[in-house]
C-alpha cells in the first residue's frame, strides 16, 4: 500500500510540473505578439526628438524639474514622479499641459518646479 501511494504523489507531482510550462508556453506568444506590435508603433529616434522638438515648440507644454529627492515621500508620490518622468534631482522633462498633468504636478508639488511655459 505504501508503494501506492507513493506513485499516487509522484503522479500529483509531476502533474503540477506539467502545467505550469504550459502557462508559460502561452504567455510566450503573447509577449511576442505585443513586442511585435510595440515594434510596429515604436517611433524612431529622429522622430521622437523631433517631435520632442514639436512639443517644446508648442505653447501648451511645460518644462517640469525634480527639486527634491523622493525617497522620503510616500509611495503614491514616488510613483507620480516616476509617470512625469522624473528620475533624479535636477532632471527636466517636457510634457503637455494637460489637466491630468496638473493634477500630477500639484499632487507632487512640494518634489518639482515648473521651469517654464513653453
Amino acid at each position: 500500500m505504501t508503494d501506492e501511494k507513493k506513485t499516487e504523489e509522484k503522479e500529483t507531482k509531476v502533474s503540477s510540473k506539467v502545467k505550469s510550462p504550459a502557462h508559460s508556453a502561452s504567455a510566450k506568444p503573447r509577449g511576442a505578439a505585443e513586442a511585435a506590435a510595440a515594434a510596429d508603433h515604436a517611433p524612431s529616434k529622429k522622430s521622437s526628438t523631433a517631435a520632442s522638438a514639436a512639443v517644446q515648440k508648442s505653447s501648451g507644454t511645460l518644462r517640469i524639474r525634480q527639486v527634491k529627492s523622493g525617497i522620503c515621500a510616500p509611495v503614491d508620490q514616488k510613483q507620480t514622479l516616476f509617470g512625469l518622468g522624473l528620475r533624479r534631482i535636477r532632471q527636466e522633462v517636457v510634457r503637455p499641459d494637460t489637466p491630468a498633468l496638473r493634477g500630477q504636478i500639484h499632487k507632487v508639488r512640494h518634489l518639482v518646479e515648473i521651469v517654464e511655459g513653453a
